[in-house]
């Protein structure tokens, strides 16, 4: 008979993955998104429109998007729909999409 314990472990060692870090994510800390962030941020309003984020997202070292690539990353970024990226959504989301590519 399986007891929870064992049912659990299983279940803890099949979702155990290892978690894949872009190289560019090592070195990325809160500040130095802060810094990535207000770099983009051309006009200085607090936010990161469209063409902002496309141009960091295409600056990026080690990232190889195609340009339609880097309109949909762009586009998935922002997660409440307002056309804009604000710190919030750049910073859940520019680390997330490193380690995916």
């Amino acid at each position: 008979m399986v007891k929870k314990q064992q049912i659990y472990e299983i279940h803890q060692k099949k979702n155990a993955k290892k978690e894949v870090v872009h190289p560019v994510n090592e070195s990325l800390d809160a500040m130095e998104l802060f810094r990535t962030f207000k770099k983009y941020d051309r006009n200085m309003n607090g936010t990161l429109d469209f063409s902002e984020y496309t141009l960091c997202l295409a600056e990026c070292p080690n990232i190889d998007l195609t340009k339609s690539e880097i309109i949909t990353v762009a586009m998935a970024a922002d997660i409440n729909g307002d056309g804009i990226i604000d710190f919030e959504e750049f910073m859940k989301h520019f680390s997330d999409i490193l380690n995916m590519i």
